[in-house]
């Protein structure tokens, strides 16, 4: 079995202000669809950790408040670039207000309304359930 062939534990951060906006970026990874900044689990490194590292690598903002949110599974995303095997691990956090600076893995962000994210932009469907789950916890939505 190749290392491509084996399932990739991977953090997604769902980040919030204090205006209650969550923060997407587009990935051309992800045919230019809206995600959730994340990445792979580092040898060693604590999943919380992760999620941390990834937002400050991917758009130079840092969390507070990090929680574990849950799990999904993504076997063969067809919108992924390659063909791949996920276990998401997500976290839900407060961004700390900074500049944001997106590194190669993003086009674009944008802080929105859950509601709005979910009416407006084009998502990859393992993101949107994240957002209604994420609007249920949260709002009671």
């Amino acid at each position: 079995m190749s290392e491509t062939e084996r399932p990739r534990v991977v953090v997604g951060v769902l980040a919030h202000n204090e205006d209650g906006e969550i923060f997407l970026i587009r990935s051309h990874k992800w045919g230019d669809r809206w995600v959730v900044p994340g990445g792979h689990i580092e040898f060693g490194e604590r999943a919380e950790d992760a999620a941390r590292r990834e937002m400050k690598e991917e758009t130079n903002l840092e969390l507070t408040d990090v929680q574990f949110t849950g799990m999904m599974e993504g076997i063969f995303p067809p919108e992924f670039h390659e063909r791949r095997h996920f276990i998401y691990l997500h976290f839900a956090a407060r961004a700390k207000e900074g500049e944001v600076i997106l590194n190669g893995e993003a086009q674009a962000h944008v802080w929105m309304k859950p509601d709005d994210a979910l009416a407006n932009l084009t998502l990859v469907p393992s993101v949107a359930r994240l957002i209604e789950e994420y609007k249920v916890k949260n709002h009671g939505t």
